[in-house]
């Protein structure tokens, strides 16, 4: 019998597959008596691992915390910057920290977060790459985190305010900014390039700005690196999370990726798995972000939402799994039921389409 593992890469690689894979992210899944039950029914994990990590000489972090507010000051020879998160606020959010203030806030601020940028060393998380693959071993995939378009990665330094009025405010400043992070890219680039991951996401479509900009800034960025991935036999994935995915759909089969992963389907996203395969064709993997409020009307709902979906792809690569929020979603005994009750309902979908397809 093949191990969780070998059942993902299988979808991956376009392989059949005796049972469509239940994978969601692993810090989604708080580890107890809840996954291992669910572990024990077939699901497996997927678990993240950035390929590079970053140093910066020259610059002198200071911090100090306010209440439940960390404020973070970056000290550079070309100035300083600060930003400001909020922790301690549970798990819902992802690392349990928000930022409430973003470096980038006026223009004086941009020369020390590009000299940030500029002088960054990079090296390689190889080591630690393969330790998560060992650990996990045959319950679950290891996915390496490769780059971002310069375009989407701006957005992080600012918030999405600042984001849109400084494109328009600072435009110089701005292009500054992406020129640095192409460059930053370029360093990266070998780094991705010759890491043992075979399975890469490349960046992200968030839905914070229209299909027009996608195209003009986003789509060279993979027109550039997806073919040189698949000359390496490499596995490329897009988390596209946004809600809006039906204006996307025609660029998104431009891009070349092999996995539209985070996907949302109706009734949380606006695109269904069906027309999301008539537009991308049979051999993307489409990994979908199961919508949690199907659990809210019962496992019996949940358990015929998920044979209609499997059922609507049936014989196409497809991979079910949470990418948002999962079991984040618990925050009292009564959502622990809801979702306890919808993860086995998704459970029972899947073995009960098995049987039907066998």
């Amino acid at each position: 019998m093949r191990s969780f593992r070998e059942r993902v890469m299988a979808v991956l690689r376009r392989e059949p597959v005796d049972l469509v894979p239940f994978a969601p992210y692993d810090n989604l899944v708080p580890r107890g008596t809840v996954e291992r039950m669910l572990r024990n029914r077939g699901m497996g994990l997927c678990h993240r691992c950035p390929l590079y990590w970053e140093e910066r000489p020259g610059v002198r972090v200071e911090r100090w915390s306010e209440g439940d507010v960390e404020h973070i000051v970056y000290k550079t020879p070309a100035g300083e910057v600060s930003k400001a998160v909020k922790r301690h606020l549970g798990r819902i959010a992802d690392g349990g920290v928000v930022e409430v203030e973003r470096l980038i806030k006026n223009e004086t601020d941009y020369e020390p977060v590009i000299f940030m940028i500029n002088n960054s060393i990079l090296h390689d998380n190889y080591k630690a790459f393969l330790d998560a693959v060992r650990d996990l071993g045959g319950d679950g995939v290891v996915r390496g985190e490769g780059l971002t378009p310069p375009y989407a990665a701006s957005y992080y330094y600012f918030g999405l305010r600042n984001w849109a009025v400084e494109q328009r405010v600072h435009p110089e400043s701005f292009r500054r900014l992406i020129e640095a992070l192409e460059k930053y890219n370029e360093r990266a680039w070998p780094i991705v390039l010759n890491s043992p991951a075979e399975f890469i996401s490349m960046g992200e479509l968030s839905g914070l700005y229209g299909p027009r900009e996608f195209r003009k800034y986003c789509l060279p960025f993979y027109e550039r690196y997806i073919p040189q991935l698949h000359k390496r036999g490499k596995i490329c994935a897009i988390h596209a999370h946004a809600l809006n995915l039906s204006a996307f759909k025609e660029v998104i089969a431009e891009t070349g990726v092999d996995v539209v992963e985070a996907f949302t389907p109706p009734p949380v996203g606006d695109l269904s798995v069906e027309e999301a395969r008539a537009a991308w064709g049979p051999d993307v993997v489409i990994w979908v972000n199961f919508p949690e409020t199907v659990f809210y009307e019962g496992p019996e709902k949940t358990m015929e939402y998920t044979l209609k979906l499997l059922e609507s792809d049936a014989g196409n690569p497809l991979v079910i799994g949470f990418t948002e929020m999962g079991l984040y979603g618990v925050k009292d005994e009564f959502t622990k039921e809801v979702f306890v009750r919808g993860f086995n309902a998704i459970m029972d979908a899947i073995e009960r389409f098995s049987e039907k397809e066998l």
